[in-house]
């Protein structure tokens, strides 16, 4: 059944709006005037699925919802009623498509639920922490100031994510040229060379030979090539999106010896950070680490993750709880310990997230600066390799014909 935005004015002139379900628009305008209200305007919303059932180029982008966060901050400070601040941020070019989300937020705001409540409505767009933080905002009375640290921390994040994007644009030039090269060379250029060693019968050496049998492989197989390789990349953009395969994924890689101390600091960096907003906020550390299991895991650890929870709700400490599930490096597990003892646990946590990011973005530096050229000589060597081993038949092909 559609829903309609109406908007209405009451009896004394005040001015009201609200979603209704109904068939069709005349049911509505039937109920408002059953309300003893007079319609003004009747507006059918566009179907958007509370789950995540969005298309793939009209869903709401993360940003879109950081820009959100922010100018709700920013107008609840300036002294904004909330259901005030959504009807202006819902007609706001800067939120973009989550501009139909935030005319839902504002209806079921007005029907008498709670920010918290409504935001938990769109979990693909507001995952559990942040609702978790919008509810301890309305309790405590300062919506304004918990907006405006989570919009803050999701800046943060995306900029690092920014910045990690940017760097790897270079390396990953790198190797689609390479593999542009390397496919032209043994499409067009290897099967001419082929011809004319086959027509005057040289013998070529095993590298050469093995290089021209693929190159034949590939042409006499080029549109089933093609597809499988459609196929692939079609599965490698889709797969990495369903939560069971990234978790799969993101685990298989943590484990892998040229990487796991990376992922380490990307892990420690993840649980620091959002254990220090979520204490920093008033969460309490139980609530708190309920909310971080779902959010590591994504490190595909989540029994080692959920045990260190329960440690804790059982009286046990976070320090000692981590370090019996080894899900955290020594020095963090000792400045969380520390942190613990003095009772800043979440000043001393964000710390420590912020030195395992800045270990996180110098090995990533490093790796990107190796990648690079390594593709480079790669592609250089097997170009050249061929060369050679093509000249040398070549030669001795002027040899037999003098």
């Amino acid at each position: 059944m559609p829903n309609f935005r109406y908007r209405a004015l009451t009896q004394t002139g005040e001015l009201v709006n609200g979603t209704i379900s109904a068939p069709t628009a005349a049911e509505v305008a039937a109920r408002i005037e059953y309300l003893r209200l007079l319609p003004i305007e009747t507006v059918e919303e566009k179907r958007i699925a509370s789950s995540g059932g969005w298309g793939r180029f009209n869903k709401p982008s993360a940003a879109e919802v950081t820009t959100f966060t922010r100018d709700l901050a920013l107008l609840l400070k300036a002294g904004a009623r909330l259901d005030d601040a959504l009807e202006l941020l819902a007609s706001d070019a800067d939120v973009g498509r989550l501009r139909p989300v935030v005319g839902k937020l504002r209806g079921a705001l007005l029907s008498g639920e709670s920010l918290a409540d409504a935001v938990a409505t769109h979990p693909a767009l507001f995952p559990r922490m942040y609702v978790a933080l919008v509810r301890v905002g309305e309790l405590s009375g300062t919506l304004d100031q918990v907006l405006e640290m989570l919009g803050t921390e999701r800046a943060r994040a995306e900029q690092m994510r920014r910045r990690l994007a940017d760097a790897m644009q270079y390396p990953l030039f790198v190797l689609i040229a390479a593999i542009g090269v390397m496919l032209f060379f043994m499409l067009f250029v290897l099967p001419q060379f082929s011809s004319v060693l086959q027509d005057f019968g040289s013998r070529s050496d095993s590298a050469l030979g093995m290089f021209i049998s693929i190159s034949e492989f590939m042409r006499a197989n080029g549109t089933a090539l093609m597809l499988a390789s459609a196929a692939l990349v079609a599965a490698a953009w889709t797969l990495p999106r369903r939560p069971g395969t990234r978790t799969g994924v993101i685990g298989g890689l943590a484990r892998m010896p040229g990487i796991a101390g990376i992922f380490g600091y990307y892990r420690t960096s993840l649980f620091c950070r959002n254990l220090g907003v979520l204490l920093g906020s008033g969460v309490s550390l139980t609530a708190s680490l309920r909310i971080l299991v779902d959010i590591m895991a994504v490190t595909g650890e989540v029994d080692a993750w959920s045990e260190a929870a329960d440690r804790v709700r059982h009286g046990g400490k976070l320090s000692e709880a981590l370090s019996a599930s080894m899900s955290l490096p020594p020095m963090a597990l000792r400045m969380l310990r520390l942190g613990e003892e003095t009772g800043q646990l979440p000043t001393l946590a964000g710390r420590v997230a912020e030195f395992y990011e800045a270990k996180l973005q110098r090995s990533l530096d490093r790796i990107v600066g190796i990648i690079g050229p390594l593709a480079i000589v790669t592609i250089s060597a097997v170009v050249g390799g061929l060369i050679v081993s093509v000249m040398t038949a070549l030669l001795s092909v002027t040899q037999l014909v003098g």
